[in-house]
């Protein structure tokens, strides 16, 4: 079992999509995110969201986390954090 897996701060986020892309595992998705999602956001959250447009990277396989940390390294909003 995977101890090692990546969390990604919403508020941080751009939905630039770098980590999908650095990912050699496959473990980030972009989309956009829900009205729901959206509105959990705090003002800074939501007006960034709102300013970068509504795309923002998950998490979509946390199994497949090989710790790499190219996520990490490769985002520029420092938006993403490994947890063991």
């Amino acid at each position: 079992m995977n101890t090692i897996y990546p969390i990604i701060n919403h508020v941080k986020c751009d939905g630039d999509a770098a980590c999908t892309i650095v990912c050699p595992n496959n473990v980030f998705s972009l989309r956009k995110i829900t009205d729901e999602e959206y509105n959990q956001l705090p003002f800074v959250g939501k007006l960034k969201t709102k300013i970068k447009g509504r795309n923002k990277s998950f998490v979509t396989d946390p199994e497949s986390c090989i710790g790499c940390n190219l996520c990490v390294t490769n985002c520029h909003e420092k938006a993403i954090t490994l947890s063991l």
